[in-house]
C-alpha cells in the first residue's frame, strides 16, 4: 500500500477525531444542586454554592452562581447571608449589557471572557430576586430600583401570515435568508437579529407588582396605584391581591414559589436552535393560606416561568446561528468529495483543512444551554394580616398533597414598618416532607417566643437549646439547675472551642450550615421560611463534642442528668 494510497484513511480517522472532540465541547456545567433543592435542604444548597461557585467576575458562571446562592439564601431563610451575593449579581446585571434601546443582552463581557447573564425572562426573575431580598432587609428603597430594573423592554419580532406571534424557528428562517441577502451585499451578517424587532414594553406582571408593593411601603401611594394597575392590566387575577394590599389590612406578605421552571434544550440541523420546555406543567390552581387557624384565602398565580420562557420576546436568539451551521455542513461534505476524488497527498491536506473548518463551525453552531435550573414555575404572592408574634401559616398550592407546607413563628411588623415580608420555596418532592406540615418547635431559638422543651440545656451540652449565649439564656439554665459555675465568658469560650460562630459577620459575610445540621453556625433563619420549618420542626441527631472541655462537660452533664432521673422514678 502506498503512501497516498493510505492517506484518505488516516484524514478520515483524524477528522473523526477531531468530531468526537468538538461535539464534548461545552460550557463547564454549573454547580449541581438539583437533589438538595428538590427535598427542600436549601441549606446544603446553599453551603455548595458558596464554597465552590465561581467567585471571580471574570468565570463564565458567575452571575449565574451568584445568582443560584442568592436564591437558595433566601428560601433557607438566610436574607443577610444573601447580601453579598445578590448586590455582587445586580451591579453586573444592571451596568452592563443594555443595548441603547433599553433591551438586554445575553452576555456581558468581564477580563475579555463571555459571561453568562441568561434570557431576557431570566434576567428579569434575578431582578425580582434582588427585590425580594432587600425587601426581607426592608430595604425598601433598593427593592424599588431592583423591581424597576425588572421593567425592561423586549423585543417583538412581529407575527406570521397567520396572524399567530412568530416562533423561534420562523426568526431563525427569515434571518438566513436576510442575512445572506446582506452579506451577498457585504452588509452586516445579523443585522435581522440586531435589527428586525421592535422594542416594546414588558409585560412582566411580577415586576410591576413588586415595585408597587416597594413604593407603597416607601409611602409613594400614587406610584404604587399606577404599578398595581400595570400589574392588574396585564394579570386579571392580581385584581384581588392588590386591593387587599391597598386596604389598610395587610401586614405581612408572603411570596410563595412552586414547582420547577422549564429546562433549556438543544434541537433542530446540528442542534442550533434551543428551546425551553416545562418541567413542571403550567397551571392555575390557586394557593391556599390558612393563617392560625382562621378562614382559608385564596390567591392566583402571579407569574407563570413557562409561559414566559417560551415567548420570544423574552428569548434573546443568541443562539440563532442556523446559518452557520449549514456552511459548516456544507464545509464537511465538500471535504469528502475533495478526498474521495484525489489521492494526492496536497489534496487530503486540504481535505482536512476544508472538514476541521467545517467541523469547527458545526461546533460553533450548537446552541448554548446554560440556565437558571433552579427557577420555580410559579409565584404567587398572599397579602395577609398578622395579629400576634409566633403565628402559624398553613399553605397548600390547589389539591396537591406534596406542596402543603406549614410555616411557624411568624412574627407581625415593627411599629414602623408597613409590612415584613416572607419568601417560601416549596420544594418539589416526589412525597410529602415529614417535617413541612408539622406544628411544632423542638427546639429553643432566638426567633421563637414559645415554651420551650426541657431540659434547658445547650445542643452541645446534650439539650435542645440553639440560642445564641446571653446573660438572660445563662440564667434559663441556672434556673434550670445546670451550669452554676459557669460565666457568660466561660460558656462563650465553649463555643469558640467548638468552632461554633453566633454572626453571619464572623463567618465572612456568609452563614454556615446551623449546627443542628452538623455546620458550624448559630444564626437563626427568619421565622416564616422553610429553613426555620426544616431546621427547628424535626428531630436531629445528638451533637458530638470536639473539645476536650465540651466532652468532659457533656458527660456531667449527662450523669447529673441520669440522677435526677433516678430521683424523679423514685418519688
Amino acid at each position: 500500500m502506498t503512501h497516498q494510497q493510505g492517506a484518505p484513511v488516516r484524514w478520515g480517522l483524524t477528522v473523526t477525531a477531531i468530531a468526537a472532540c468538538l461535539g464534548s465541547w461545552g460550557c463547564a456545567s454549573a454547580i449541581k444542586v438539583d437533589k438538595e433543592v428538590a427535598v427542600g435542604d436549601y441549606g446544603a444548597a446553599r453551603q455548595k454554592l458558596a464554597e465552590h461557585g465561581e467567585d471571580k467576575p471574570g468565570n463564565r458562571h458567575y452571575i449565574l452562581d451568584k445568582m443560584r446562592l442568592t436564591m437558595t439564601s433566601l428560601a433557607d431563610g438566610y436574607p443577610d447571608s444573601a447580601e453579598l451575593a445578590t448586590n455582587e449579581m445586580f451591579e453586573l446585571l444592571r451596568t452592563q449589557g443594555i443595548n441603547e434601546d433599553k433591551t438586554v443582552l445575553a452576555a456581558v463581557t468581564v477580563e475579555n471572557v463571555l459571561i453568562w447573564k441568561g434570557e431576557p425572562f431570566e434576567q428579569a426573575m434575578a431582578f425580582y430576586y434582588v427585590a425580594l431580598q432587600k425587601a426581607m432587609r426592608g430595604e425598601w428603597d433598593n427593592a424599588r430600583a431592583a423591581a424597576a430594573a425588572s421593567l425592561f423592554l423586549l423585543r417583538d419580532f412581529g407575527e406570521n401570515e397567520k396572524g399567530e406571534r412568530l416562533s423561534t424557528e420562523e426568526i431563525a428562517t427569515i434571518s438566513v435568508e436576510q442575512d445572506r441577502q446582506r452579506s451577498q451585499e457585504g452588509e452586516d451578517a445579523q443585522e435581522y437579529i440586531d435589527h428586525g424587532y421592535q422594542p416594546i414594553k414588558t409585560n412582566f406582571a411580577l415586576g410591576y407588582l413588586m415595585n408597587g408593593v416597594a413604593n407603597y411601603a416607601m409611602g409613594r401611594d400614587d406610584e404604587a396605584r399606577d404599578n398595581f394597575h400595570e400589574a392588574v392590566n396585564l394579570n386579571a387575577g392580581l385584581q384581588d391581591v392588590t386591593t387587599k394590599i391597598l386596604s389598610g389590612r395587610t401586614n405581612t406578605l408572603l411570596f410563595v414559589e412552586y414547582g420547577q421552571g422549564p429546562r433549556k434544550v438543544r434541537y433542530g440541523m446540528d442542534n442550533a436552535f434551543s428551546r425551553f420546555e416545562p418541567r413542571t406543567p403550567s397551571i392555575a390552581a390557586p394557593l391556599r393560606v390558612t393563617v392560625d387557624g382562621g378562614p382559608q384565602q385564596a390567591f392566583g398565580p402571579a407569574c407563570d416561568v413557562n409561559t414566559m420562557a417560551m415567548d420570544h420576546m423574552w428569548n434573546n436568539m443568541q443562539d440563532v446561528r442556523v446559518a452557520k451551521s449549514y456552511i459548516g455542513t456544507a464545509l464537511i461534505a465538500g471535504a469528502v468529495a475533495v478526498s474521495a476524488g484525489s489521492s494526492s497527498e496536497g489534496a487530503q491536506y486540504a481535505a482536512l483543512a476544508m472538514a476541521i473548518a467545517g467541523l469547527l463551525m458545526k461546533a460553533s453552531a450548537a446552541a448554548d444551554i446554560t440556565y437558571c435550573d433552579l427557577l420555580p414555575q410559579s409565584v404567587y404572592l398572599a397579602p395577609l394580616y398578622l395579629s400576634a408574634a409566633d403565628a402559624s401559616i398553613d399553605l397548600i398550592v390547589g389539591d396537591d398533597p406534596n406542596s402543603r407546607l406549614v410555616l411557624n413563628g411568624a412574627d407581625p411588623p415593627g411599629a414602623h414598618e408597613r409590612f415584613r415580608v416572607l419568601y417560601a420555596r416549596l420544594a418539589p418532592s416526589a412525597a410529602p416532607l415529614p417535617w413541612a406540615a408539622t406544628d411544632e418547635i423542638l427546639y429553643c431559638n432566638d426567633e421563637f417566643d414559645g415554651p420551650y422543651p426541657e431540659p434547658q440545656l445547650p445542643y452541645i451540652l446534650g439539650g435542645r437549646c440553639v440560642r445564641i449565649p446571653t446573660y438572660d439564656v445563662l440564667e434559663a439554665y441556672r434556673e434550670a439547675g445546670f451550669l452554676q459555675d459557669m460565666s457568660l465568658v466561660d460558656l462563650e469560650n465553649l463555643y469558640r472551642e467548638e468552632g461554633i460562630y453566633f454572626t453571619v459577620e464572623d463567618q465572612g459575610g456568609i452563614a454556615g450550615r446551623h449546627i443542628l445540621e452538623g455546620g458550624n453556625s448559630l444564626v437563626c433563619p427568619e421565622p416564616g421560611s422553610v429553613g426555620y420549618e426544616r431546621i427547628f420542626g424535626q428531630m436531629h441527631d445528638p451533637y458530638r463534642p470536639k473539645s476536650d472541655n465540651c466532652k468532659a462537660l457533656a458527660a456531667r452533664i449527662t450523669t447529673q442528668l441520669a440522677s435526677q432521673e433516678t430521683v424523679t422514678a423514685v418519688q
